[in-house]
C-alpha cells in the first residue's frame, strides 16, 4: 500500500468505519495469503482458498480506492 494511502487511513479511519474495517480486513487477508503462499505443495482446497482470499482482498482494495478518491476530492 502506498504511503499516501496509509496517511489517508491514519487520518480518516477513526471517523470512517468502513475504511477502518476494510483496512483491518486487508491486513488479515494479507497474513492468510502469505501463510498459504508459503506452502510449497498446496492441496486443492488450499489452492481454492488462496484464490478466494485474493479475490476478496482485491475487492476490498478496490473499495478502499473508491474511498480514497472521495477523500482526496475533499
Amino acid at each position: 500500500m502506498e504511503k499516501s494511502d496509509l496517511e489517508l487511513i491514519e487520518k480518516y479511519a477513526v471517523d470512517n468505519n468502513e475504511l477502518d474495517r476494510l483496512h483491518k480486513e486487508h491486513i488479515r487477508l494479507e497474513t492468510e495469503i502469505e501463510a498459504l503462499q508459503a506452502i510449497k505443495i498446496r492441496s486443492p482446497e488450499e489452492s481454492k482458498k488462496l484464490k478466494e482470499l485474493k479475490r476478496v482482498k482485491l475487492a476490498g482494495r478496490d473499495r478502499m480506492e473508491e474511498i480514497f478518491e472521495d477523500l482526496r476530492k475533499g
